[in-house]
């Protein structure tokens, strides 16, 4: 069993995951900041500035994932389209989570926030691991 764990954390899919969860970190900080300028400082409604900054925070991370953690640089386009494909459909995911812990069942919104953010990043990291930035 400690074999397995070690050459699992020796492994490259977790050097990535390690490395996915940075970037979704630094991800974060580029949705938060661009949806308070837009919130705070231009006035924009809070649906639109949330879809303009999960996608500022989608674009970003794609870059960084594509070009340092999954050096993937062929088909670009295609591959993007899968990644915010699959950003959006999480964000989907959060929000039902939110809706139904924390409206419909009067939960904690940050412990909630945080547990949905940490499925959906595994969920992601996943399914762009295999198609999204697969080299075949």
């Amino acid at each position: 069993m400690k074999t397995k764990i070690i050459s699992l954390i020796k492994s490259e899919t977790f050097r990535q995951l390690i490395i996915y969860g940075i970037i979704g970190v630094i991800g974060l900080f580029v949705d938060f900041g661009v949806y308070w300028l837009e919130v705070y400082q231009f006035g924009i409604q809070v649906e639109l500035a949330n879809f303009i900054s999960s996608s500022c925070g989608l674009i970003n991370n794609f870059l960084w994932n594509s070009f340092l953690n999954f050096k993937v640089r062929d088909h670009l386009i295609r591959r993007f389209i899968k990644y915010y494909v699959v950003g959006q459909i999480t964000t989907l995911f959060t929000t039902v989570c939110l809706y139904v812990f924390v409206t419909l069942l009067g939960q904690n919104k940050m412990v909630v926030k945080m547990i949905a953010t940490l499925v959906a990043t595994m969920l992601q990291f996943g399914v762009n691991k295999k198609f999204t930035f697969n080299k075949k």
